[in-house]
């Protein structure tokens, strides 16, 4: 059974269960710990709190004023450090992929892995992930803090679970929420 959240509950113990972000930024705000950030940073400032009584300051993002190119968006338009999927950026793809374009997880993250490569080369792998989407054993990542998302398509893909129902799914989700699991599953 999992445990209740305290500032007495052993870091390990709290690890070893699934916990929704509400709750952490509960616990966060009742033991005066800093409430922003993504589930992954909160849960990592709980762990140091419970273990060490450390409260962590969430890691400061610096803002950087990026001036605004005059030049127009081309294929040869670098991706710098600074890229964001802006509005204009958005139009841009448009007219080069077709109205179906949009920003996926896949385009962002090419965006920020790919810093130095063109727009040219962000094109290329838009169509190359559009074509992997076609193979029938295409799995779309689904990333770390989306446990419940990830459990469910697991679910599913499972043959044991063939023809059951969401409501089982979900059933199965929140039996195993309840107990401790191992993270590197």
């Amino acid at each position: 059974m999992r445990p209740e959240l305290t500032r007495i509950t052993n870091a390990d113990d709290f690890l070893n269960y699934y916990w929704l972000k509400e709750e952490l930024v509960q616990f966060c705000r009742e033991n005066e710990l800093p409430v922003s950030g993504s589930k992954m940073e909160i849960t990592a400032r709980i762990e140091s709190f419970l273990r060490d009584g450390l409260i962590e300051k969430p890691k400061q993002k610096q803002l950087r004023r990026k001036k605004k190119s005059k030049e127009p968006l081309s294929r040869s338009t670098v991706i710098t450090e600074d890229h964001r999927c802006s509005q204009d950026v958005r139009t841009f793809f448009k007219q080069e992929i077709g109205e179906h374009f949009h920003f996926s997880t896949y385009i962002q993250d090419y965006f920020r892995a790919n810093i130095g490569k063109t727009y040219e080369d962000a094109i290329n792998a838009w169509h190359e992930e559009q074509t992997r989407k076609q193979d029938p054993a295409y799995k779309k990542d689904i990333a770390p803090q989306f446990e419940y998302n990830r459990f469910i398509r697991d679910f599913f893909s499972n043959p044991i679970n063939k023809g059951k129902s969401r409501s089982q799914a979900v059933e199965a989700w929140n039996k195993k929420k309840s107990k401790p699991y191992s993270h590197s599953s």
